[in-house]
């Protein structure tokens, strides 16, 4: 594994750090996109490395949320997705991040979060999964009726075939919950061969990226958020309740993520400074006034991480 498998797009997010350094976290990044669907243990533990060396690095933080999330470390998945998401301001992985809540026990805690998401942000495929998200967080706080509500919402007559069998199997399971086990069973019987009898956990698989924008309905069809945050909202994002210093630590994780890119930043565009000022001084020397170096300054800025260097 190279580091260009990551990508030029990844590789442009590790511009901070040291050639050696950026190589070797560009191929344990790369490696473990390439394994994440197989064996994702193992690609948990290429993001690992990678967060050893480059802790500060959002596409770092964001490749050991999906892959802590992917391995049920729900508490890990919290805390490095919603770092990642105060980093780069890319609401992505909210879906991810509410059904660890779940993961956890905490369906009211993901259902306040959901309550406090900025709909608007996300496309309708991440509203479809959030929707589903919602429906089994209302079941697992006790409301199956409300479920049920929550995925009935939801438009399936445009979805492609896997989304919407997955839309149709959480809806049947609300059924069954709420005693429609006829009904339930009728949905099952046509939607459940979509999968080819493999296992699949349908309500907390990762969002899927192929529905198109035009087939889902408005946000207000996709969630629910009529009733209000619950004062738990407040403390959604603290997954690791035995750690009572995790958000001034997170506040540092980011704080020091966005000055040490700032610092590098600047002393790149002062090393960029002093090159050109040394060639005009040597120009001049030589007689050569009229023939002037121009030197472009770094970039200053990378892109938002698109999710799919780990994914």
């Amino acid at each position: 594994m190279q580091a260009s498998d990551l990508g030029q797009e990844g590789l442009r997010h590790l511009r901070p750090l040291s050639k050696a350094n950026a190589d070797q976290v560009a191929r344990h990044l790369a490696y473990a996109g390439s394994v994440i669907d197989d064996n994702p243990e193992l690609a948990y533990e290429h993001a690992k490395a990678a967060y050893a060396s480059a802790r500060r690095i959002d596409i770092v933080r964001e490749a050991l949320g999906v892959t802590s999330y992917l391995t049920g470390r729900y508490g890990e998945a919290l805390r490095e997705l919603r770092t990642y998401r105060r980093m780069t301001d890319d609401y992505s992985h909210v879906t991810l991040e509410a059904d660890a809540e779940r993961g956890l026990g905490r369906p009211e805690k993901a259902l306040s979060f959901i309550a406090e998401i900025p709909m608007k942000r996300l496309d309708p495929a991440t509203q479809i999964e959030l929707a589903i998200v919602t429906s089994g967080a209302r079941a697992d706080a006790g409301d199956s009726e409300g479920g049920l509500a929550a995925i009935e919402k939801v438009n399936t007559s445009e979805l492609d075939g896997e989304l919407r069998a997955r839309v149709e199997l959480v809806r049947a399971d609300r059924l069954e919950e709420v005693g429609r086990d006829t009904e339930a069973d009728e949905i099952r019987g046509r939607w459940q061969s979509v999968f080819d009898g493999d296992a699949v956990d349908i309500e907390t698989e990762e969002p899927s990226e192929d529905s198109d924008p035009q087939d889902a309905k408005s946000e207000q069809d996709t969630v629910d958020n009529s009733e209000p945050a619950s004062a738990a909202g407040a403390d959604v994002t603290h997954a690791d309740a035995a750690g009572g210093n995790e958000a001034a630590t997170e506040e540092a994780d980011v704080a020091d993520a966005e000055s040490s890119a700032t610092a590098t930043v600047e002393s790149t565009d002062q090393d960029e400074a002093d090159r050109v000022a040394s060639a005009d001084d040597g120009a001049s020397a030589q007689g050569n006034a009229d023939s002037e170096a121009t030197v472009a300054p770094a970039d200053e800025n990378s892109d938002a991480a698109e999710g799919t260097e780990a994914e």
